[in-house]
């Protein structure tokens, strides 16, 4: 039996990790100091997440335990470790729910505009083609058109940014005086945009920027 947390975590050419909700979960055990161990899974490699009945990541495997989608992950994480307390009230859970759907249904949606002809740059040759084939299908058009717009979706971000930049101007952390499950869930877009492209997301957002640079240096992860 193993009592190690598997995860089971997107990556690209040279083991580049760039999953958003992979890195979540992945800063929320890392912050916490739980034991984990990732496995790494290829666009193409779905075959070897079979045995979760679906096709995205992050996954978790605990013993004979799999929890998918990164939402119940935390909340196995919270029920798991309780004195973690992740959720440690309604309103916790409320907001960090919100956060959870508003990163990966509006923010999510437009770094991609900004970075994602830049992904298949950090893929290997058969992703690549997945990448290009499905996106480009899912799109309607060439990934490179992305490019047209990139000015117009910045704007878009960085109004979609400034509630947290404005947060964050009196707060160290969105959770507060600490990282909490809010800042866990926020991370995930900046290493992803971080790992697939150099465009800067933090140019006019230097509370956000400076936020983002102490969970990765408290961390380790620079």
């Amino acid at each position: 039996m193993n009592n190690k947390i598997l995860i089971y975590d997107l990556c690209g050419r040279d083991d580049i990790r760039f999953s958003p909700p992979c890195w979540n979960i992945k800063l929320c055990l890392i912050h916490n100091k739980i034991d984990f161990e990732t496995i790494p899974i290829k666009f193409t490699e779905k075959s070897k997440i079979l045995f979760s009945s679906q096709k995205l990541v992050p996954i978790l495997k605990y013993n004979e335990e799999v929890i998918c989608d990164s939402w119940d992950i935390f909340c196995w994480l919270n029920e798991k470790f309780k004195e973690l307390k992740l959720i440690f009230s309604d309103q916790t859970k409320i907001f960090s729910k919100y956060l959870y759907f508003y990163t990966s249904k509006h923010l999510l949606p437009l770094i991609f505009q900004i970075i994602g002809n830049d992904i298949p740059k950090i893929l290997d040759e058969e992703d690549k083609k997945y990448f290009l084939y499905s996106r480009e299908k899912r799109l309607g058009k060439p990934l490179e058109s992305l490019l047209q717009n990139k000015s117009e979706a910045k704007n878009k971000l960085f109004n979609s940014l400034l509630i947290f930049e404005k947060i964050l101007k009196d707060n160290k952390f969105i959770n507060g005086i600490e990282p909490g499950l809010p800042d866990f869930i926020f991370f995930g877009n900046f290493m992803w945009a971080e790992k697939c492209s150099s465009e800067n997301l933090f140019e006019n957002t230097p509370n956000i920027n400076n936020w983002y640079s102490e969970l990765k240096a408290m961390n380790d992860l620079n």
